[in-house]
């Protein structure tokens, strides 16, 4: 199973915490985007490795406003929060970048194919390792 990758800023502990914590309870497995296999991502899907908070899921890349807006579904948001969090996120993510990263996001945003190259980049941070249950009375 592919599961749904979320790429944020996990220089600092605090984020490191805010995105273990928003990802609780949903198929979204948060990685720091200097992980490297996130590097070889961002090199194969926009040839330079842009400073961007996204969202991977199944064949698409969500950069920008569509992954929070994407994640806050995800996370079971109300409609009316996932839109008004969607239209101050182009407003506030330079000014808060700047503030909180040290750096503005890079000005990619929309919804892109997830291309080959960068696919099996992620490959081995997609991959579920869920454990199978066994029912009470099966065979080992």
């Amino acid at each position: 199973m592919s599961r749904p990758l979320l790429v944020y800023d996990g220089s600092r502990p605090a984020f490191r915490a805010a995105a273990a914590l928003f990802t609780r309870r949903t198929d979204l497995r948060p990685v720091p985007w200097a992980d490297p296999a996130v590097q070889s991502f961002l090199a194969a899907q926009f040839d330079d490795r842009p400073f961007v908070f996204c969202l991977v899921e199944a064949d698409a890349v969500h950069v920008g406003r569509e992954s929070v807006e994407r994640a806050l579904r995800a996370r079971g948001a109300p409609e009316r929060v996932v839109a008004a969090l969607g239209r101050l996120y182009p407003e506030v993510a330079g000014p808060f970048g700047r503030v909180v990263h040290g750096r503005e996001p890079a000005a990619i945003a929309g919804t892109f194919p997830l291309t080959e190259a960068a696919s099996e980049a992620l490959a081995p941070l997609r991959e579920s390792h869920r454990i199978p249950v066994e029912e009470a009375g099966d065979p080992p």
